[in-house]
């Protein structure tokens, strides 16, 4: 089976380096530049071209990675799709993330910001350093711009449109995408990026996944 990845806002390939999938293709998928005032549909419109609709596939997606991945799941169709640390919709947000869209905390994502706020972020959650500044590089490389309007386009959303299978494994100690909504897969001291740092749980359950 083939497996496309579709990493979160900020993040690239390197973020699915752990995973480890016998018998399994994977594809890590690429973001395309977000051009200003873009939508997850758009971005999966552009993104669908790296998909091959015509074999039996999965999408996989982490945090932004898996909303994208529902609206992909629309135009080709896979045999199911696998979120990671992710929403099907606003109805799924807690206060804060409620707050940063009325707010307009989002357009406050400029290089110097980035910079300033990561140690904080370090603080709030915790990992090992290694996965903390592979993170830190990832989100240099994507650029704050990048960030800016991909978060922007994540509260535009209005919510999922795929109807199909859809599987969803969640950490219980996420403090950004927080476990306050029903899963199917629960990993024990889960993490938001959890797919670094509890890579081999999270393997598993993705296998389990898939070979059902």
């Amino acid at each position: 089976m083939t497996i496309y990845l579709l990493p979160g806002v900020g993040c690239d390939r390197r973020l699915f380096d752990r995973l480890d999938l016998p018998g399994h293709r994977l594809v890590p998928l690429e973001w395309p530049d977000f051009p200003k005032r873009c939508t997850l549909d758009h971005i999966a419109r552009e993104m669908s071209a790296q998909v091959d609709a015509n074999e039996p596939h999965i999408i996989a997606g982490v945090s932004m990675g898996g909303m994208v991945a529902q609206e992909l799941a629309v135009i080709t169709n896979p045999t199911k799709v696998i979120l990671i640390s992710s929403w099907i919709g606003p109805l799924e947000w807690p206060l804060l993330v409620r707050a940063s869209a009325r707010l307009s905390l989002n357009t406050f994502i400029r290089d110097w910001s980035l910079r300033a706020v990561w140690p904080l972020k370090r603080l709030i959650d915790r990992r090992p350093s290694e996965i903390d500044r592979l993170l830190f590089d990832m989100a240099k490389k994507q650029t704050a711009r990048q960030l800016r309007y991909g978060t922007s386009a994540i509260l535009r959303w209005p919510g999922s449109r795929w109807q199909g299978p859809l599987v969803r494994i969640h950490g219980d100690k996420d403090i950004i995408t927080p476990l306050r909504f029903p899963v199917d897969h629960i990993v024990k001291g889960g993490q938001h990026v959890m797919v670094l740092t509890q890579a081999e749980e999270v393997s598993r359950l993705m296998s389990d996944v898939i070979n059902a």
